[in-house]
C-alpha cells in the first residue's frame, strides 16, 4: 500500500520504537515507549533515494533552465503514492505543493529568476525552515503513526497501580511527539496566502519549537529529575500555545479584510480552511488535555491548587446543574454590563438512570462543560435582550437536563427572535459573527479563556464549543424558529468508557480536503 501522507520519504531511519501492535489499554500503551497506531504501509520507505534525490531540487530546476529545455509540470513520473513532479520533489526532507510558485511560474511562463525567488521566499515561511534536517525527519516519521484515542474511563483509572509518573513520562514523550506532527504536516498545505501572513508564521514557529523541545526527552533516563525537566517543557508548551486560536483568527479576518477569504458554507477555499480550523483546534485541546491532566497529577505545583474533588483534571461526578448556573451566573454578570439586565434562568433536570438522585453527575471534563454553557448562554442572552429591546419584559432562557443509560442532553431554549435558515447554516463556521469585529492587542493574550481575549466578535464561540463537545464523542447542534427562538441542544456521552477522544488523522484523505479549494460547478438550482 501506498504511503497514506503522500510525500516522499527518507529511504531510512533509524529511532529506537519497538512497532508492535497497540493495545485499547491506556494502562498498558504509556509503559510501551511508542507512539501512536503504525498506519498500514506507512512505515516503508517511498521510492528508493527520493530523499537524497529531493535535496538537490533547487539545482535540479537551474540546471534544467541553463540547458534552455522546456519542462512540461503536467508530466508524472512518480510513484502512485506521491503527488510530486519530477523536479520539485522535495526540499530538505519535507514536502512541496504542486502550486508551489516555482511550478506556476513553469505553467506560465514567468521568469525563472523571479520563479525561484518566489520560490525561495515562499519555502522560508515553511516548518521546514525551522527544523534541523533530523527534525524534520522525525515529523515525518512520526506523522505516519495515528495518534492514541484515549477514553475518559483510561484517564480516570490513570496511575492506579502506584506507578503513574512513570508511565506517563514515557506516554507523553512519544504521544505528544505523533500528534504534533500529524497537524504540522497539514500546516504545510495551507495556501501561500494565509502562510505569509505574520500571525500565521508564529504558530508555525510555536509548533516547530515545541517539537525540537520534545524531542530532545525522545530517549532520555526514565527518573525523578527527567520528570522535573518534563514537567517544565510541558508547562512552557501549553504557555506557548495558548494563544493559538486567537492568533489564527487574526490571521483569517486579514485575509477576509483582503479579499482572499469568503467566510461563506459553499466556498471551496472556506470549507478546506474549516476542515482544517476543526483539525487544528481539535489537536490544540487535546494535547492541553494530555498535559493539564499529566500537571494536575504530577506537578506539586499545580496539584496543590486542585479541587479536592477531582482526579485530575476530571472530576468523577461532575454536576451538570452546578456547572450550568455556574455558567449562567457568569454571562449574567457580562449580560448586565452591556444591556443593564439579563433573562433568568429556569432549569430542569431529570436522571433516568436513578429516579432518587437529586442532580445529573457524570465523569467529565468540568472545564470543557463550562466553555459550551457559557458561549451558548451569551448567545441566548445578547438574542434574547435585543430581540425585546422595547418590551416590558424579559423572557427567560429555559434549560433541560437529562441523563439516560447512554447520553447525557442539554436543551437551552431561548427566546431571542430565531435565525434564518441561511443563517443558521453559517452559525458553525469560523470567523462567522454577527457582532462587531474585535481588534486583537499585540503579544500574549493570556488564551481563550483570559478576560483579556475577546471571544466575542471573532466568530470562534459555538465552534469551538462544538468541537469541545465532539472531542469525548458529544456533539452540539441548533434547531430555530425564526422570528421566535433558538434550542441549542448539546449532547455527552453519559458512560467514561464510551466516551473517548476524537483526533485528526494526517493522511492522503484529509490532504486532499485541504488541497481541494476550487469552487465547482453548480449541479442544482438555487434562489439568488
Amino acid at each position: 500500500m501506498a504511503s497514506p501522507g503522500m510525500f516522499l520519504r527518507p529511504t531510512s531511519l533509524s529511532i529506537p520504537i519497538s512497532m508492535r501492535a497497540r493495545t485499547s489499554s491506556f494502562s498498558k500503551s504509556i509503559s510501551t515507549e511508542r507512539p501512536g497506531t503504525p498506519r498500514p504501509g506507512s512505515i516503508s520507505s517511498a521510492n528508493k533515494g527520493s530523499f537524497e534525490f529531493g535535496r538537490s531540487a533547487r539545482q535540479d530546476i537551474l540546471a534544467h533552465s541553463s540547458q534552455g529545455s522546456s519542462w512540461d509540470p503536467l508530466v508524472r513520473n512518480h510513484s502512485p503514492g506521491t503527488i510530486l513532479s519530477p523536479i520539485l520533489g522535495t526540499i530538505h526532507g519535507t514536502m512541496i505543493r504542486d502550486l508551489s510558485p516555482a511550478s506556476r511560474a513553469f505553467s506560465s511562463g514567468v521568469g525563472l529568476g523571479a520563479a525561484v525567488q518566489e520560490f525561495e521566499v515562499e519555502e522560508r515561511r515553511k516548518i521546514s525552515n525551522m527544523l534541523s534536517l533530523e527534525q524534520i525527519q522525525k515529523m515525518e516519521f512520526y506523522s505516519k503513526f495515528t495518534p492514541t484515542s484515549v477514553s475518559l474511563s483510561h484517564f480516570l483509572d490513570h496511575g492506579a497501580d502506584g506507578k503513574g509518573v512513570e508511565k506517563s513520562f514515557l506516554f507523553l514523550r512519544r504521544e505528544i511527539p505523533v500528534r504534533l506532527a500529524n497537524i504540522m504536516m497539514e500546516l504545510e498545505l495551507l495556501p501561500s496566502e494565509l502562510l505569509a501572513q505574520p500571525a500565521c508564521q508564529d504558530i508555525l514557529r510555536q509548533y516547530s519549537q515545541s517539537f525540537s523541545e520534545v524531542l530532545q526527552f525522545e530517549n532520555t533516563k526514565n527518573n525523578a529529575t527527567t520528570h522535573e525537566e518534563f514537567n517544565q517543557l510541558l508547562t512552557e508548551v501549553r504557555h506557548r500555545h495558548q494563544d493559538t486560536v486567537p492568533h489564527m483568527a487574526e490571521a483569517l479576518h486579514n485575509l477576509r479584510d483582503a479579499g482572499n477569504l469568503n467566510v461563506n458554507c459553499k466556498d471551496r477555499l472556506n470549507q478546506a480552511i474549516q476542515y482544517f480550523l476543526d483539525r487544528l483546534y481539535m489537536s490544540r485541546i487535546s494535547i492541553q488535555m494530555l498535559i493539564s491532566h499529566h500537571k494536575a497529577l504530577y506537578c506539586p505545583e499545580e496539584s496543590k491548587s486542585i479541587n479536592p474533588g477531582l482526579r485530575g483534571t476530571l472530576d468523577p461526578k461532575c454536576d451538570a446543574v452546578h456547572v450550568a448556573q455556574m455558567a449562567f451566573e457568569n454571562a449574567t454578570f457580562l449580560c448586565e454590563q452591556m444591556y443593564m439586565d439579563a433573562p433568568k434562568l429556569i432549569i430542569e433536570w431529570s436522571d433516568l438512570t436513578d429516579a432518587e438522585k437529586n442532580s445529573v453527575d457524570f465523569v467529565y471534563i468540568p472545564g470543557h462543560l463550562y466553555h459550551m454553557l457559557f458561549e451558548v448562554f451569551k448567545n441566548s442572552m445578547r438574542a434574547t435582550m435585543e430581540f425585546h429591546e422595547n418590551s416590558e419584559s424579559t423572557p427567560d432562557i429555559h434549560v433541560r437536563i437529562v441523563k439516560s443509560s447512554q447520553d447525557i442532553s442539554i436543551k437551552v431554549c431561548d427566546q431571542g427572535g430565531g435565525i434564518s435558515r441561511n443563517v443558521a447554516e453559517n452559525c458553525f463556521l469560523y470567523l462567522y459573527t454577527s457582532a462587531t469585529r474585535v481588534k486583537l492587542s499585540e503579544g500574549d493574550m493570556g488564551g481563550t479563556t483570559s478576560t483579556s481575549t475577546p471571544m466575542h466578535g471573532l466568530g470562534y464561540g459555538l465552534p469551538l464549543s462544538r468541537l469541545y463537545a465532539r472531542y469525548f464523542g458529544g456533539d452540539m447542534k441548533l434547531a430555530s424558529c425564526d422570528g421566535y427562538g433558538t434550542d441549542t441542544y448539546i449532547y455527552l456521552r453519559a458512560l467514561e468508557s464510551d466516551a473517548r477522544e476524537t483526533l485528526p488523522i494526517f493522511n492522503a484523505s484529509s490532504s486532499n480536503k485541504i488541497r481541494d479549494t476550487k469552487n465547482q460547478v453548480e449541479d442544482w438550482t438555487k434562489d439568488e
